[in-house]
């Protein structure tokens, strides 16, 4: 197994811009880099599911299937595609605590819709059913390798997405000036349609 280059692949897809890379952006810039790593903790849990399930060979499974990878695909964007429109009318709020002390949204509030966003992504079903067996000695056990596999990339995807977090939080001033934290807001939006949309029309190969 070669595990370097395993890692490198993993540094790539966790830091190259998607769905969860935006999402966490969104959060952090809106409720706060803490509130934003609940987020990131879904898509973390989404990314350990997928894999467990490229493990069980139901990955392979949905990409043979052309009704199920379908569906997938089309739920999927519907629902990046609700984000982007959500995104879109949301006002820019300073990350505080309500007058009863509540926070401005729930963690498991942020915790689903990054789990969602993780599990709805027939990219990420391509990638871990035709990535992960490459990396597998099938001489050697196969169980410990694969939570060495899971494992380095869950990880790589909770510091890849905590420091896009972070540096989140150093333009959040200016996200206060509301003609700036509009057109962030309609930014995101819209991005967050065209992943949607392209989720959409995506294909297997």
């Amino acid at each position: 197994m070669d595990y370097w280059l395993f890692l490198l692949i993993c540094l790539v897809a966790t830091f190259s811009p998607g769905p969860a890379v935006l999402l966490a952006i969104k959060n952090s810039a809106n409720f706060g880099v803490w509130q934003s790593m609940k987020g990131i903790a879904g898509n973390v849990a989404a990314v350990m599911t997928l894999a467990s399930l490229s493990a069980a060979g139901l990955g392979a499974i949905i990409l043979a299937s052309d009704l199920l990878f379908s569906l997938i695909k089309v739920l999927g964007g519907l629902y990046l595609m609700y984000l982007g429109v959500k995104a879109w009318n949301t006002r820019y709020t300073k990350p505080a605590l309500q007058k009863d002390s509540k926070p401005l949204t729930t963690g498991k509030k942020l915790f689903t819709e990054a789990y969602v966003v993780g599990m709805s992504n027939p990219k990420a079903i391509a990638f871990y059913t035709a990535v992960f067996p490459q990396f597998i000695d099938l001489n050697q056990a196969v169980l410990p390798q694969f939570c060495l596999l899971a494992g380095t990339f869950a990880c790589c995807s909770m510091v890849g997405l905590g420091l896009y977090a972070l540096a989140t939080t150093s333009i959040s001033q200016y996200l206060a000036r509301e003609n700036i934290n509009r057109l962030f807001h309609r930014l995101t939006g819209g991005i967050f349609i065209g992943f949607g949309l392209s989720l959409i029309f995506v294909n297997k190969s």
